[in-house]
Parts: C-alpha cells; structure tokens; sequence
C-alpha cells in the first residue's frame, strides 16, 4: 500500500453515493488512476467541492495492489479550462481528447509527456486555438508518445498526388493495390511532414489540417480496435466506421 501525491485531470467520474464519486485520473507521474472519492461532494471537505470532469488538481490516493480502486483522500483544484465549458465544439473535442487517453493508455502506465501535452492543448485552446489545429496536435502526441508515429516518409522521386496509407502497417505503402489501403491527398502527407519537423502549421491550410487530424483519428481508432464514442460528435464523417 503506498500514498501518492501527483497532479492530475479527472477524464471521467461517476456518482457512487449522494456525498461520493469514483473518478478516473490521469496523472502526470502515476497515469491512469481510477479511485474512490468517499465524501467528495460534501460542501466541508478535502476535494474542493467535487471532482469536475476535465480539470486539472493535486491528487493524494492510497494505491492498493489488491483492489481496483485506489482511495482518494485529497483534491486540490488547480485549473478549470472555461473554454470548453462554454463553446459547444471545445467541449466536444476535450471530451474526445478524454476518451482517447482513457482507451490507449494503460492503468499504472504513465506518459508525462501526453500529460503535458493535453494540459498545453486545453491551455491553447483556452488562448484561441482552433478545434482542429488542437485536434491535429493532440492526437499526434498520443500517436507519438504511445509509439505509434505514423510513417509518413516520401520516397525522394515520388510525384503522386494521391498516396497511399495502411493503418496495418503503421503508414504510407507502395500503392500496387488500393484494396484495403486509404487514399490520402499528398497536400495532407506533407502537411503532416512539415509539422513532424518543425511543429508549426500553415496560416493558411485549414482544409488540410482538417483531412491530416481526420486521417489520424481513424488511425487511432484502428489501432484501440474501437470507435470512442464521443468520436461522431467530433468526426462524423468517420462515424461507423467509415473513412
């Protein structure tokens, strides 16, 4: 049994009681921690009025390798991102981002640097990022921390308008045959090789970022082998399967 004291941001939670939550953290230093709350909505108590979904706090739990849940005894709020609690589309895209750690990381398996990432985005966002440059920037770095950067690599003598990319193999393949591959517009490939370098995007490439961060999110969905729910809100083009 050991107490841990990590910050953390609540991606999900559930009523246990009239007074109680259970809540799924994901900590900078832990990762994912999914514990119960006892008291956390009483008025008096050590958890700032509740665990609200999608803020950020200090967290002491009591981890037990013999239980599901860990025993949180302390909350500390520290942020609350108004942005997505008052535009309908941001909160839309925070929720995915939610869902998207909760499926592709590991209980006990931390990522700091997806940590940091999701806080910088949600602080972005905050400060007037756009939903699909956000959206586009995420996803990489969950593609990216989690080792599964796509290769997007472009033959030096290549002129193809139209590539082709196998979510099986991780990337662009040689397109001999079409069947089961997707068809992806260059511009997007580029668009994407670009900011792999030099992190920065476009002023004026807003439709390509749409089609990059849309390319990303149906190889993320290949890759946990389910489509997140909150996925049609966000792409609903994907929605169902399609790509």
């Amino acid at each position: 049994m050991a107490t841990i004291s990590d910050r953390a941001i609540c991606i999900r939670h559930w009523d246990f009681s009239e007074t109680s939550q259970t809540v799924s953290l994901f900590a900078r230093e832990q990762g994912l921690i999914r514990g119960l709350a006892k008291g956390s909505r009483r008025e008096r108590s050590n958890f700032s009025g509740g665990i609200d979904l999608m803020t950020l706090g200090d967290v002491v739990a009591i981890i037990k390798p013999t239980t599901e849940l860990a025993t949180i005894t302390e909350w500390g709020l520290s942020k609350v991102w108004w942005t997505i609690r008052r535009n309908a589309s941001a909160n839309r895209v925070a929720y995915y981002f939610a869902d998207c750690v909760g499926r592709m990381l590991e209980k006990g398996d931390p990522h700091p640097g997806i940590f940091d990432g999701l806080v910088g985005t949600l602080d972005a966002m905050e400060d007037g990022m756009g939903e699909d440059e956000a959206l586009l920037r995420f996803q990489w770095i969950l593609l990216l921390d989690t080792g599964y950067r796509p290769k997007i690599d472009l033959p030096a003598d290549s002129s193809e308008e139209t590539l082709a990319f196998s979510a099986k193999d991780g990337g662009l393949v040689a397109p001999e045959s079409m069947t089961g591959l997707w068809r992806v517009r260059r511009s997007t490939v580029d668009l994407l090789d670009h900011f792999a370098s030099s992190n920065e995007l476009p002023p004026d490439g807003a439709e390509t970022v749409r089609r990059a961060s849309r390319l990303l999110a149906a190889y993320l969905r290949e890759i946990m082998g389910v489509e997140p729910s909150t996925m049609k809100l966000v792409f609903p083009d994907l929605a169902g399967g399609r790509v």
